[in-house]
């Protein structure tokens, strides 16, 4: 494709107008779907420009932003769906009476689209079982106390769930505590072990600020009890003892392992292939064997000692807090109802979600990224707040940042359209 340069500074374009262009809304027509990664969407979507990069925000519907979550295979039984579309409903409805994050408040969103939230990638791929537990469920959600529960829920929990003050602390929560999940039989995650040696745990968790001297003595799990609170990893070294939460623990191996030690972590299946994480949940045990000396001064350096050894032995993937998505899977597949499902998991039943529940919905697509390339399949308006809405064909288009400007490749043409975009002779303000 030839491309221009649409350059949104509009100080080169319309000299009446000194300040740059720092929003573009893409606003579909009726029937287009505009993709941008993995995402296929048809809701208005508003760029806009900051210091550290583009935002892009997309205004949808309730039920149009319920089609594109993407938390579970279209594949799995019926009421398993509809047991996650309740969560997911519930799940938007309490992060909405929560109040915005602050990356919310900043750019201007509701909920995020990805995993920190609940994955979302738009409806244009939603299949029709999925279409079909959304409207089966329409307007229910699951409540405590009169308010939107925080519907929790993660791919497996292995053999039972945890407390939600065992993995973040905090005060108890009814409807998060600890029950069975009958998904041994089915989880890919039933068992995974990570093993590292004491240089590399050091390395690793030095990346993250924590010091743990020339010599790790002990490592072992700190915990009272289910239900006692947060459970913490301890390290014992000759400079004391240093406790890490589950949380933290987790976090630094998957960030720096795989950084730091590409070709180790994450290990391997059994069956071949890479787990997802180095640490795949806060379900695990610890196991240090202490580095041995031995006393054969006749041996080289490298074979007078056996080095500290780190095994991380767990199970399920992901917080294990709240419903498990294998878990419902495997009651679904054994004839559960969806109902029944929530209430094993939560304790709670679905009723109608009635004023808890908005008409629109702001999804913060991406933040802080240098560009977006979107391609729409159908006809769009694009608009800012200097000139008036040009509808555009269908067309393949990235947007950079620069500072508070926007720079947009368009499709060979644009320009003939509107005098708000550049020709290609023209270069381009990026300042």
């Amino acid at each position: 494709m030839i491309a221009l340069i649409l350059a949104l500074s509009l100080a080169a374009v319309q000299p009446a107008h000194s300040g740059a262009v720092d929003q573009v809304v893409v606003d579909p027509a009726p029937g287009t779907t505009v993709t941008m990664g993995r995402g296929a969407y048809e809701g208005q979507l508003e760029v806009t420009a900051h210091p550290e990069g583009l935002a892009v925000v997309e205004t949808t519907t309730l039920d149009r932003y319920l089609l594109g979550i993407t938390e579970v295979p279209a594949s799995w039984p019926q009421e398993t769906l509809a047991a996650q579309a309740v969560a997911a409903r519930t799940y938007l409805a309490w992060t909405l009476d929560r109040g915005r994050s602050r990356n919310g408040t900043r750019y201007d969103y509701d909920i995020c689209a990805s995993q920190y939230c609940q994955v979302y990638r738009g409806p244009g791929g939603a299949s029709d079982a999925w279409a079909l537990a959304v409207a089966s469920t329409a307007g229910e959600i699951l409540t405590h106390a009169g308010r939107p529960a925080q519907t929790l829920y993660s791919s497996s929990a292995g053999a039972r769930t945890r407390a939600n003050q065992d993995v973040f602390g905090g005060a108890a929560v009814p409807y998060l505590q600890p029950v069975d999940s009958p998904e041994l039989e089915v989880t890919p995650y039933v068992r995974w072990k990570l093993e590292v040696s004491a240089e590399e745990f050091t390395r690793v968790f030095a990346r993250s600020g924590y010091s743990f001297g020339d010599e790790i003595l002990d490592v072992r799990l700190r915990t009272d009890g289910e239900g006692t609170g947060q459970v913490g990893v301890e390290v014992h070294s000759e400079q004391g003892v240093t406790v890490v939460p589950v949380t933290r623990f987790r976090a630094v191996f998957n960030v720096h392992g795989p950084d730091l030690y590409p070709g180790l972590m994450p290990t391997t299946r059994p069956g071949g292939g890479r787990w997802p994480q180095s640490v795949l949940s806060y379900t695990f045990d610890v196991l240090y064997k202490p580095a041995m000396k031995i006393d054969k001064p006749l041996l080289p350096l490298s074979d007078a000692a056996i080095p500290g050894t780190l095994t991380v032995v767990g199970e399920g993937w992901g917080h294990g807090v709240g419903m498990s998505q294998w878990g419902a899977m495997a009651m679904g597949t054994d004839g559960a109802a969806y109902d029944t499902i929530l209430e094993h998991y939560y304790g709670l039943s679905p009723v109608g979600g009635g004023a808890m529940l908005p008409d629109t919905v702001r999804v913060g697509l991406a933040v802080e990224s240098p560009e977006i390339t979107f391609a729409a399949d159908g006809p769009f308006d694009l608009k800012t707040d200097e000139y008036p809405p040009v509808t555009i064909g269908p067309g393949e288009w990235t947007i950079r940042s620069s500072g508070s400007a926007l720079v947009v490749v368009a499709p060979e043409g644009a320009h003939r359209i509107s005098p708000l975009f550049r020709s290609p002779r023209l270069r381009p303000r990026l300042t």
